[in-house]
């Protein structure tokens, strides 16, 4: 008697614990915040008098608990990445990290804005603004690395949540350095200068390989004045080296900073030069996957005064712009790039007041503009007022909304203007 008494005891408390572990499951979906503390075997081994052995955790599907850390917050995915190697291979996934950046750019987006001097003397108090890009929230944005007065920055790229920067903090050796804000996890690379020392150091790029976690940074560089063309060394994520280089075609001259990359891609636009050795304009593309160059020519009818390369929807797209004193006029026209001969499709046009062409980048389907004024004041020797108005464009509404406006008492310009996303992607 005694015996099925214990029993029964015993099932009574199997069955409370199996049901208390199944209310702790469910309420994680509400609450993800509770997973990292509910996940601890020390907390679950404390829930019930029943040895541990004896009640196993509910067998939840993978593509359950998984979908549960889609919805927990960075933290709570960082610390069950800590746990064991299992959590750290299914939470580091490919799928579940790209599931989790879509998931997370609903939330929207921010525009990161490199402010500078003129100067390069004042290059270390160079700054970077970080803006929400729907309500035009400022926000602090800071680097993990120090600078001194001879210090120096450039934001190369920003791409899946990754930022890479090239800087010296004392102004004379400089690092590459691959950066997530998110998971404050960082990468120092050493710059491919100190590897070839080349006579002209050209421009650097980040590109990311097509349906993977991978990443590639790009040099391009002159090893003499003199010489004939350009060399291409790359870094991947992977090899960790700047092994591999590649003669640059002629025409591989002389490229925009300023580049957009898709489907392991990357695209630049000639710079203008000298009225007297002035070219027609083109842009120059580079395949990750083949490692060649092709260049595709501006048709006529998309010739302009200034142009831009953006993306919009997952296309390449050209903004060409003509201005005068007053106002612009600009048309956006996607590139289908392929082997044979590229299509040149005009997607719309749009107008604003502005004296110069301003630097613009899309955002979901709406523009977001950057108008920049200077001005002298008036009986004072080197005086200047910068202003900067940021507004967000839609073409399909063809409205304009201010997020931002900000004036400095100081000749202040804007170097670069980046979309950063939020992800976990490893550096």
């Amino acid at each position: 008697m005694n015996s099925s008494i214990n029993d029964e005891e015993y099932s009574e408390h199997i069955n409370t614990s199996h049901t208390l572990r199944k209310h702790i499951f469910l309420t994680c979906i509400s609450f993800p915040s509770l997973i990292s503390y509910f996940c601890n075997p020390r907390i679950l081994d404390t829930m019930s008098d029943v040895p541990p052995i004896s009640i196993p955790l509910p067998e939840l599907p993978d593509e359950l608990m998984l979908d549960i850390f889609h919805r927990a917050d960075a933290s709570t995915i960082l610390n069950a990445r800590s746990t064991c190697r299992s959590w750290r291979v299914k939470l580091s996934s490919y799928d579940f990290q790209t599931t989790l950046a879509q998931r997370w750019k609903h939330h929207g987006c921010s525009l990161l804005m490199h402010f500078c001097y003129p100067s390069s003397l004042m290059n270390s108090v160079d700054w970077v603004m970080r803006m929400d890009a729907s309500s035009g929230y400022t926000m602090p944005f800071h680097f993990p690395f120090l600078l001194t007065y001879e210090g120096w920055f450039h934001i190369i790229g920003v791409e899946n949540g990754i930022l890479c920067i090239r800087y010296s903090s004392m102004g004379k050796k400089s690092y590459l350095l691959s950066w997530n804000p998110v998971s404050r996890k960082s990468k120092i690379i050493q710059d491919p200068v100190y590897i070839f020392q080349p006579d002209l150091v050209y421009l650097y790029a980040l590109v990311y390989f097509p349906s993977t976690l991978d990443y590639a940074i790009l040099y391009i560089f002159k090893q003499t004045s003199e010489s004939p063309s350009s060399s291409l060394s790359i870094y991947t994520s992977f090899k960790r080296n700047w092994n591999v280089i590649i003669t640059c075609p002629p025409y591989v001259v002389t490229l925009d900073a300023t580049y957009v990359t898709l489907g392991g891609s990357i695209y630049w636009l000639t710079c203008s030069v000298d009225d007297d050795e002035r070219r027609s304009p083109y842009i120059v593309c580079f395949s990750l996957l083949s490692n060649t160059f092709q260049q595709i020519f501006i048709p006529r009818q998309a010739l302009a005064h200034c142009y831009m390369l953006m993306l919009l929807n997952q296309k390449v797209c050209l903004a060409s712009s003509t201005h005068d004193e007053e106002v612009f006029s600009t048309s956006i026209w996607h590139v289908a790039v392929t082997e044979e001969e590229p299509a040149w499709t005009r997607l719309f046009m749009y107008n604003g007041i502005a004296p110069l062409f301003t630097p613009a980048i899309f955002v979901d389907e709406d523009i977001i503009e950057i108008k920049e004024r200077h001005f002298e004041e008036d009986g004072v020797d080197d005086s200047h007022v910068s202003h900067f108005h940021i507004c967000r464009y839609t073409p399909m509404e063809k409205t304009r909304r201010t997020l931002h406006w900000v004036e400095y008492e100081d000749n202040v310009r804007i170097r670069s203007l980046h979309v950063y996303h939020e992800t976990l992607y490893p550096v």
